[in-house]
């Protein structure tokens, strides 16, 4: 099997555990499969401008995969090509849905997050470290009314992301989002509910994207560990994930290799493509 695409999901994956690094094996990696002509592509639950830097310098990307396949773009020209948004009305039961709930509720809309001011602080007492907070901050716009917002949105409405979430909370607003007609509930990192429309996931938005660039299902590659690169990695031809992956995710892996702090995205590509 000729691999023609690689897929690769961001944190837990190809970044450390920090969620801000790529580390130089991993690079060196990408940018060798880039050499080989292979199409590197980004594929994660982030909106298009939170995509890392480390991840935004490395030469050769040329297409993200973001908001769980809510959107494709193409990074060269700034360009959307593929997108599968959150209706309005669906939008707006998911936010009166959330609204009650003491937690922060983020709108991906645009490539952007569209953030309520007085729920900002949910963010701020998460403990997270200076460089994961800077980042948090990229792509971040505030509004004050975030129902307002979705009456007259700038852009159609990708996902609801809901992070940094106590177990407690976390299983509440889980039940609360099941009674929800037309959405799709799914996870990236731990305290994460993300909130797409139905049918919306990373398998669909890396579908779209192979049929772009003219690849086969057969001639992808896919890396991811956690439950929303589950439709990705049973799209792909060959399916790879870490060892810090779910027990799910792995069951569908065809191979398992180090970690994601141990180069897990450099070990597969040495293996599978170069």
């Amino acid at each position: 099997m000729k691999i023609k695409l690689l897929a690769l999901d961001m944190d837990g994956t190809t970044l450390k555990s920090d969620h801000v690094t790529v580390s130089p094996a991993n690079r060196a990696a990408i940018e060798a499969a880039n050499a080989r002509g292979v199409f590197v592509v980004t594929a994660t639950g982030r909106m298009r401008h939170r995509l890392p830097e480390a991840i935004e310098q490395t030469p050769g990307l040329h297409y993200a995969v973001t908001c769980n396949g809510a959107s494709v773009f193409d990074l060269r020209r700034e360009a959307p090509l593929y997108a599968n948004p959150i209706p309005m009305d669906t939008a707006l039961r998911v936010f009166d849905t959330l609204a009650p709930f003491p937690v922060c509720i983020e709108i991906y809309s645009g490539g952007f997050d569209y953030v309520e001011r007085g729920r900002i602080p949910y963010i701020e007492a998460s403990g997270f470290s200076e460089s994961r907070m800077k980042n948090l901050l990229r792509g971040r716009r505030t509004v004050e009314d975030q129902r307002e917002y979705l009456l007259h949105p700038a852009a159609p409405v990708e996902k609801f992301n809901v992070p940094y979430l106590p177990p407690e909370h976390q299983r509440a607003v889980w039940e609360a989002m099941r009674g929800v007609e037309g959405v799709a509930l799914t996870s990236s990192v731990a305290q994460n509910i993300e909130i797409n429309a139905a049918g919306t996931d990373k398998g669909d938005g890396l579908r779209f994207l192979c049929e772009y660039l003219g690849v086969a299902p057969d001639e992808v590659m896919a890396v991811g560990d956690s439950r929303n690169d589950l439709e990705m990695l049973t799209f792909a031809g060959l399916a790879a994930a870490p060892a810090n992956a779910d027990d799910d995710i792995k069951a569908v892996a065809d191979w398992v290799g180090p970690s994601n702090d141990d180069d897990c995205v450099a070990r597969a590509i040495e293996r599978f493509l170069l």
